[in-house]
């Protein structure tokens, strides 16, 4: 069996997203060396191509020329959170609201707020999916993603939403209950957005909740 199969089957797993960027920086092998091994391991059905750049291991039992791998989930590891790596990324618009109970209204096309936007905004299709990629106003890590996820709520609040503000904030409060952000960065961030966001914090009663002090 090829030796790279077996190391991105240890790294991976099955029907895992597997990305040939992701890969270069995890294997002591040259691009070349790379490339050929993948055509290989494609072309004899071991590995399947999604698009260029992204394969998936199929499990034995599965229909090789069936694509399996989850596009929610080769999304998330491309534009939020890759595999063994920090958050870079996350959900915005109508389907955040949704995932909150504020809307039972759902977008065809996913709006990702992400560090990997190389413009403030763009359109990418995967598999099936069309998914708009937008520019962050602040870098996005582990600590401070849900805080920027509420801020671009609030500020399209009456947009995304069919619960009003007053009612709604309960959700949101639910939502942030484990977040670790002080009072000082909370400001530094609300900086980066229009007042209208600041005033519906306000509005919420709920400025000295989103942040620790």
């Amino acid at each position: 069996m090829n030796k790279l199969y077996s190391v991105i089957l240890d790294l991976y797993g099955y029907d895992e997203p597997v990305f040939t960027k992701d890969l270069k920086k995890r294997v002591n092998m040259s691009d070349e060396s790379i490339r050929q091994n993948i055509k290989r391991l494609s072309d004899n059905g071991y590995i399947i191509k999604v698009k260029n750049g992204i394969y998936y291991i199929p499990k034995a039992n599965s229909v090789l020329n069936k694509q399996r791998v989850n596009i929610d989930k080769l999304i998330g590891r491309k534009y939020i959170k890759p595999i063994d790596k920090k958050v870079i990324g996350y959900i915005t618009g109508t389907n955040f609201a949704n995932q909150l109970g504020l809307t039972t209204q759902t977008a065809c096309i996913l709006t990702i707020v992400t560090n990997e936007a190389g413009r403030l905004e763009r359109e990418v299709t995967i598999g099936n999916r069309v998914v708009k990629l937008k520019k962050p106003r602040v870098k996005v890590n582990d600590q401070n993603y849900k805080l920027l996820q509420v801020l671009d709520l609030l500020n399209d609040y009456d947009r995304v939403s069919e619960i009003p503000l007053e009612k709604g904030s309960r959700l949101i409060k639910k939502y942030l209950q484990n977040s670790d952000i002080t009072i000082s960065e909370l400001n530094q961030y609300l900086k980066k957005y229009p007042r209208k966001t600041l005033e519906n914090v306000i509005e919420m009663e709920r400025y000295n909740e989103l942040a620790r002090k």
